[in-house]
């Protein structure tokens, strides 16, 4: 019993093919099934077959709901492969900053996708590269994430 992990999230959008195409090409998320749902939309799916990214069409500046929440910051996935993924986002000319966490090693990539949504993506300590260690010494506080 209890929370496991979070299952997927909801992107509402006007461009669905400008989503897709980031986190699928860039990303490396698959187009998988979908269930037959009455409006249009894909799910994105990672490596271990879960459907993590839904994507569902919505109108050019359509009403949207509005309630008092707090702010969604960031997600973030689990990754492997930086210097593919680094590759990719630089073809793509797709900014994004590079750090790494102090006494773990851990290094993130954080970016805006197509809808302005921060994406965080977390690669082991194994794949930091010694130059981004170098880069983040010299670094303050207002340089993490995005």
């Amino acid at each position: 019993m209890g929370l496991h992990h979070i299952d997927h999230y909801t992107i509402d959008t006007a461009d669905i093919a400008a989503t897709k195409a980031f986190y699928c090409d860039l990303l490396g998320l698959r187009d998988g099934e979908r269930p037959p749902l009455p409006f249009p939309g894909v799910w994105l799916y990672c490596e271990n077959g879960q459907p993590t990214v839904h994507i569902v069409e919505v109108t050019p500046n359509a009403a949207r709901k509005t309630a008092t929440t707090g702010l969604f910051n960031h997600v973030s996935f689990a990754c492997t492969g930086a210097e593919d993924i680094r590759t990719r986002l630089e073809r793509a000319k797709i900014a994004f900053n590079v750090v790494v966490l102090p006494g773990i090693g851990n290094t993130q990539f954080f970016m805006k996708d197509p809808n302005g949504i921060s994406v965080e993506l977390n690669f082991p300590a194994t794949e930091t590269r010694a130059s981004d260690i170098i880069a983040m010494q010299s670094r303050g506080k207002e340089n993490y994430g995005i």
